[in-house]
């Protein structure tokens, strides 16, 4: 099943965080992220050295909960930059 992304971005802590949803099935009723993190002004579909997906077996009701579940992945990628 082939799938537009549609990634919405955020600034965190001088990084920016990309996270698109995907669905899981074709009736959209399970869904997954994919983050990644970019210097400033790179956008999404730039190779990037710190890219997740959900890594676990939860499947999001909604594309919004996943979104939301992909920045909260995405900021603690870029906290452990910092630590």
């Amino acid at each position: 099943m082939e799938q537009k992304q549609d990634w919405q971005t955020e600034a965190y802590k001088g990084m920016e965080v990309h996270v698109t949803a995907l669905a899981r099935d074709e009736e959209g009723v399970a869904w997954d992220f994919t983050v990644r993190v970019t210097q400033p002004g790179d956008d999404a579909s730039s190779a990037s050295e710190l890219t997740a997906e959900s890594g676990d077996d939860t499947e999001y009701a909604s594309e919004e909960d996943a979104v939301e579940a992909g920045f909260i992945k995405g900021y603690s990628m870029v906290d452990a930059l910092f630590h």
